[in-house]
């Protein structure tokens, strides 16, 4: 299971092209990155465009991305 960071990398996408096209705020992908909890909501924008710029479904299970419980 890749990482959300070596999958934007892969995808060679900037944090901020990521936040971009997720339309959310930078930290958050900052903050999805270093482990810390995220919006559900962000974390799914997160992991659709992830899948989007990789050509291949991800979840925000795959991607490792904690969300609020």
């Amino acid at each position: 299971m890749a990482d959300l960071k070596s999958s934007r990398l892969e995808a060679n996408l900037s944090k901020a092209e990521l936040a971009r096209r997720a339309k959310i705020d930078v930290g958050t992908v900052t903050r999805a990155e270093d482990g810390l909890p995220i919006q559900e909501v962000k974390a799914t924008a997160i992991a659709q465009a992830i899948s989007q710029a990789l050509g291949q479904k991800l979840s925000v299970k795959d991607l490792g991305i904690v969300i609020y419980s």
